[in-house]
């Protein structure tokens, strides 16, 4: 061919035997349907097991081909390679999630072998660390789930020694009002109704459910959730007011990104068994999202709250006079830090993802503060990520036990808002508690069995 180029000849054309054609047409095939395969860890386990099993018959068709060629054998021994890391994999998650959804335990068991933010070397409550440190016994399925009570303790106890200094008999009153209030609080999923309508007939399932089952599914886990977590064990609800009206949610699209007729799902907190097996956070880890509280210069009692990533929605943008907001650290993310990163992002973007926003939170945990007035009167008081978990039996006295810190904090430097709250019924002061103060969110473990009147239609 050199040659005929030289003397400026014709250069034949060279045509693929029919034979060799439809063989690499069927590697091509089969390379494209292991690269799927590599990438649908959104699709169930048995079908992703299903696909495989597939795939690994037609490679095993080619590896007893004795007519292909040296190039073609190197295609299929790379196919054979990746069939069986593939396999492999698919059968490693399958035995994982048997482990995980067991038992309700088994979601806390996920979380700290694979969450981020559990298992980083660098946050002195670390799963590992607090092991080492606190109970040596944590091991096997229960030491999850004893983890997250312990650091629950913790949260109620801190917040008991604040209070303790707090004179009054207020303290007690609005500690017993909220508590048998919260009592009566629901917890609610939103979603659309044609999603609520399928749950009555399969159950309201968790990502881990879905994933484990043989069905294709939707979700909206985010990545953070998903690695920086690893919650996808649990099911996610808001406490509400029972007589709340519906909410704005992210949840409210159908899975093409349309508009879905909006729905929510309502449970009693006290039937859902959130207060034997579940946990709150207080405010959404991914963004401490605790809301900023304004009040009105001229009545510092009257008060405006919004999120900081919506401050374009506030109701009263006059109100001026700054009561609270959260204020996060600034430490500076090391070398190492940046590597580690970078190394995540090669293998799985996603997992990357979480991690440039848990190792900042853990960087950044001994200098978060909760900022209270302005000026000469501002105090700060230190919000470390361990402040922002309640589990089962100390969700209720948790949060009333938070609202009355709160309050604590708001005599020192608005007490004409302390005032008005100390004086509000325990309604009014639990619907402040959930919208002004917190932003709980609720996670109940496995799966839940749905009824139609749980569900609600906008």
């Amino acid at each position: 061919m050199a040659e005929a180029l030289r003397r400026g000849q014709d250069v034949p054309v060279q045509r693929m035997p029919a034979d060799t054609a439809a063989t690499a047409a069927t590697l091509g095939g089969l390379e494209a349907r292991l690269k799927e395969c590599a990438g649908g860890a959104d699709t169930s386990v048995v079908k992703r097991h299903t696909a495989i099993l597939h795939l690994d018959a037609d490679v095993e068709k080619l590896e007893n081909d004795p007519q292909l060629a040296p190039a073609d054998q190197q295609r299929v021994a790379g196919l054979r390679r990746g069939v069986d890391q593939q396999k492999a994999a698919v059968e490693a998650r399958a035995r994982q999630l048997d482990r995980y959804l067991a038992k309700d335990g088994g979601p806390y068991t996920m979380m700290v072998e694979n969450g981020l933010l559990w298992t980083d070397q660098y946050w002195p409550n670390a799963f590992a660390k607090m092991r080492e440190r606190l109970n040596p016994s944590w091991w096997g399925e229960a030491a999850g789930q004893a983890y997250f009570e312990k650091m629950s303790r913790q949260n109620v106890a801190g917040m008991r020694q604040d209070t303790s200094k707090v004179q009054g008999d207020w303290k007690q009153r609005m500690r017993d009002g909220l508590q048998d209030q919260l009592r009566r609080s629901v917890l609610r999923h939103y979603t659309t109704l044609r999603r609520a309508e399928l749950m009555l007939t399969g159950g309201m399932k968790t990502k881990a459910d879905l994933e484990h089952s043989e069905f294709d599914y939707d979700h909206n886990t985010s990545a953070f959730d998903e690695h920086g977590l690893s919650n996808s064990g649990f099911l996610f609800f808001f406490i509400e007011d029972p007589a709340a009206p519906f909410r704005d949610t992210r949840f409210k699209k159908e899975a093409d990104g349309t508009e879905g007729t909006p729905a929510r799902i309502t449970l009693g907190i006290q039937e859902s068994g959130l207060l034997s097996k579940g946990w709150v956070m207080l405010s959404d880890f991914a963004q401490r999202e605790y809301p900023t509280i304004m009040a009105d210069e001229n009545d510092p009692a009257q008060t405006d709250s919004f999120l900081p990533t919506r401050e374009d929605e506030r109701r009263h943008p006059e109100y001026q006079l700054l009561v609270r907001r959260f204020t996060p650290g600034r430490e500076t993310l090391t070398e190492a830090d940046v590597d580690t990163f970078m190394e995540l992002s090669e293998r799985d973007s996603t997992r990357g993802q979480a991690f440039s926003v848990v190792r900042p939170m853990v960087r950044n945990d001994a200098s978060n503060a909760m900022t209270y007035g302005a000026g000469p009167q501002q105090q700060n008081y230190p919000e470390p990520l361990v402040r922002n978990i309640l589990t089962g039996k100390d969700i209720i006295p948790g949060l009333a036990e938070r609202a009355v810190l709160e309050v604590s904090r708001f005599e020192q430097t608005t007490p004409q808002l302390a005032d008005r709250l100390k004086a509000m019924s325990p309604q009014a002061l639990m619907k402040f508690l959930l919208k002004d103060l917190l932003r709980p969110q609720a996670m109940l473990p496995r799966q839940l069995e749905i009824k139609r009147s749980d569900i609600e239609r906008r």
